[in-house]
């Protein structure tokens, strides 16, 4: 079983530099805990002190990073170097502390990162089974998920995340689902009434395909 997911190149390279520079980090920081009295902490400065550097000029930064982290080549550090110029870790942009560098991080992308108008998303999922018959005879067979979001309501991540979970928890409530413990959805008692329900009332459902 191979598993992959696609994701815009560098991305992974990206996210290792923000875990070395420390803003994973979920651990509380005296200086983002939010203090209404407080002077308004700027990005460059919490940047400093995220990475223990005695200054926040640019420069400094982009060396405290690199003592911190690698890169594979220099157009690897430029590019990644660019990405945290984007999303302002250099910049006089005022932080809205929430206590740990990770939730202080996800209030600025909450806003450089949301969607504009009529723009939406996409989720697609796609298993391939490579079989073998008894003949010998061989076949490729996919099923396919394909999902837009709703620019006037749900993105596709939050209603493929959610419906599947409520429909689980109703067919619970109502009955429909009756053995008890932690179980995985791999009987058909289980995943047949889940897969019916969301395909008939939610539209959601895998198209299978021989090729």
């Amino acid at each position: 079983i191979i598993r992959g997911t696609l994701r815009y190149q560098g991305f992974p390279e990206f996210i290792k530099t923000l875990v070395d520079m420390g803003f994973l980090e979920d651990t509380e920081k005296e200086f983002l805990k939010p203090h209404p009295e407080a002077p308004a902490l700027t990005w460059r400065e919490a940047t400093a002190q995220i990475l223990g550097s005695s200054s926040h000029a640019e420069d400094d930064l982009v060396w405290a990073i690199s003592s911190k982290t690698s890169f594979a080549d220099n157009d690897q550090k430029e590019r990644i170097i660019n990405g945290l110029k984007w999303i302002g870790l250099f910049s006089d942009e005022k932080v809205e502390p929430r206590n740990n560098p990770l939730d202080t991080l996800c209030a600025t992308l909450e806003k450089k990162m949301q969607y504009e108008e009529g723009e939406r998303d996409l989720v697609m999922l796609q298993h391939r089974f490579g079989i073998t018959h008894a003949n010998g005879m061989k076949e490729v067979r996919t099923s396919t998920l394909v999902e837009y979001g709703d620019p006037k309501g749900y993105s596709a991540m939050a209603k493929l995340v959610g419906v599947p979970c409520a429909v689980a928890v109703l067919q619970v409530l109502e009955g429909k689902i009756t053995q008890k413990g932690v179980l995985a959805p791999m009987s058909p008692e289980i995943v047949e009434p889940l897969r019916l329900e969301l395909k008939e009332k939610y539209g959601i459902e895998m198209k299978e395909k021989t090729l």
